[in-house]
């Protein structure tokens, strides 16, 4: 099929036998998390934060915002906000400061 064929059916998928690259596959593997993430997540009040170690900090991010989704989801109401930053702990150790803050009103 040629491009102008799939521009007049925009619902046509073409499947093609091509396989996930190791650098891919390397982003979808999934990082663990601290079990107690989310027990620290809901006991935090804003402006308190947590420190997570982190070897890969990209995959370690979006396991995070993956995190912080699905805890959005379970507690709409809830007007507080995580923000994710990386950092550099006392010891030297690489990772993600997680903290815990009330959205400004506008």
């Amino acid at each position: 099929m040629n491009q102008p064929e799939l521009e007049k059916n925009s619902e046509a998928l073409v499947i093609e036998d091509i396989e996930m690259s190791a650098k891919i596959r390397s982003r979808v593997v999934k990082d663990r998390l601290p079990e107690s993430l989310g027990a620290a997540m809901d006991e935090m009040e804003a402006g308190q934060s947590v420190f997570i170690k982190a070897i890969n900090v990209p995959r370690k991010m979006f396991a995070l915002r993956s995190k912080y989704y699905r805890w959005k989801q379970k507690n709409e109401s809830n007007p507080h906000q995580f923000s994710l930053i990386q950092e550099t702990d006392g010891d030297g150790n690489t990772g993600i400061r997680m903290y815990k803050y009330k959205a400004a009103e506008d």
